[in-house]
């Protein structure tokens, strides 16, 4: 079979990969752009809260009006017992940037790959990359269908890592957690995002539009082995003050995911005719609220830096790139560091390991 050729290959069809995507078709409509998406869109994902300021980039990419006619489910307040038992209350109506809203992350990355096809880009979905080899000036990549030489690559397969040795890149753990998440239907909520901190690490649970609700713990996945079991799992959750009232009597249970969601980033952030964007250059802690923001914001930045190699200033725009990507995580560390530091009031594993990693974040930052 024929290789086939174009200008930029977005592998991964995350907000990263759709943000690259979309920038790519307005920044330079003169050049092919193929959006290669292992999967289809169509299995549950943990539901993430979007930030108000992500308004400016939905606009930016051109998908506001679309994004308002999903009618997502809007983020009214935040609730937590975090630093206390006793709860607290953020309201989006004192924030000058208002409500944010509770996404279907299904629905929500759906949303942005259709915009990325009626913007001219080509999308495939069921088409994982297996391997990519330098080829002349760009890559060859390997499809089970066939083979895509490409001018330049933007990688945004999330947090998985298969590509890194053909593109050279190390991968760095900064910390371990895993989250245990189960997803209800039947259950109405109130716009709220509930966090509480508990021995064994944090719980998180938000509702999602169509009466779901998410609901996940957070540890380290040494120390939450156990939650793999349901009966483990329900225990746990019986156990918080504000996440197990958020589940009716009529709640049921319809899918269970375990992710990994520690800390991690790789060196070098871009290469010879690559960039890497979102959580493949850089996954964060979901405490950090950094998710789709930082997704959206490294797919655009992402999609100038693969252009700009293009054009000749391949070596200007990995440095510049890189520049960012090192600031981006010194501003992190520190700032996740007072998040955990805040809650430090239980004598538990999960704990003492927040303190010892984070006892020096400057440290942490320049390593990283």
């Amino acid at each position: 079979m024929p290789s086939e050729q174009t200008d930029f290959a977005v592998i991964g069809g995350g907000p990263a990969g759709a943000a690259a995507t979309l920038t790519l078709r307005r920044h330079a409509p003169q050049r092919h752009v193929v959006l290669l998406e292992a999967g289809r869109h169509d299995r549950p994902k943990p539901g993430e809260v979007l930030p108000a300021v992500a308004q400016g980039l939905l606009r930016q990419l051109g998908v506001w009006t679309s994004f308002v006619a999903e009618a997502f489910v809007e983020s009214r307040a935040v609730v937590s017992a975090w630093s206390g038992e006793t709860p607290d209350e953020r309201h989006s109506m004192f924030s000058a940037q208002g409500a944010g809203g509770q996404l279907d992350r299904a629905r929500f990355d759906r949303l942005l790959v259709q915009s990325a096809d009626a913007a001219g880009a080509e999308v495939r979905f069921a088409s994982p990359v297996c391997s990519a080899v330098r080829e002349g000036y760009g890559w060859r990549l390997k499809l089970p269908d066939g083979d895509i030489v490409a001018d330049a690559v933007i990688w945004a397969t999330g947090r998985s890592w298969k590509l890194a040795r053909s593109f050279g890149a190390k991968l760095r753990a900064h910390s371990h957690l895993a989250a245990y998440t189960r997803f209800f239907d039947r259950a109405p909520g109130d716009c709220q995002i509930v966090i509480e901190a508990r021995p064994e690490g944090w719980w998180y649970s938000a509702d999602l539009p169509d009466q779901c609700r998410v609901v996940a713990c957070l540890t380290d996945p040494d120390l939450g082995s156990e939650m793999r079991d349901p009966k483990s799992w329900y225990r746990a959750l019986a156990a918080t003050q504000l996440i197990a009232p958020l589940l009716s009597s009529g709640a049921r249970e319809t899918a269970a995911l375990v992710k990994s969601a520690g800390t991690v980033t790789i060196d070098p952030a871009a290469g010879e005719r690559w960039v890497a964007a979102g959580d493949s250059l850089f996954a964060a802690d979901p405490l950090s609220s950094r998710g789709i923001i930082h997704a959206l914001r490294s797919g655009i930045l992402a999609a100038y830096a693969a252009s700009d190699m293009l054009d000749g200033r391949g070596e200007l725009a990995r440095k510049r790139y890189a520049m960012i990507a090192r600031q981006g995580f010194a501003d992190y560390v520190p700032a996740l560091a007072a998040h955990y530091a805040a809650a430090a009031r239980w004598d538990t594993a999960f704990w003492q390991r927040r303190g010892r990693h984070f006892q020096n974040p400057a440290a942490a930052a320049t390593q990283g």
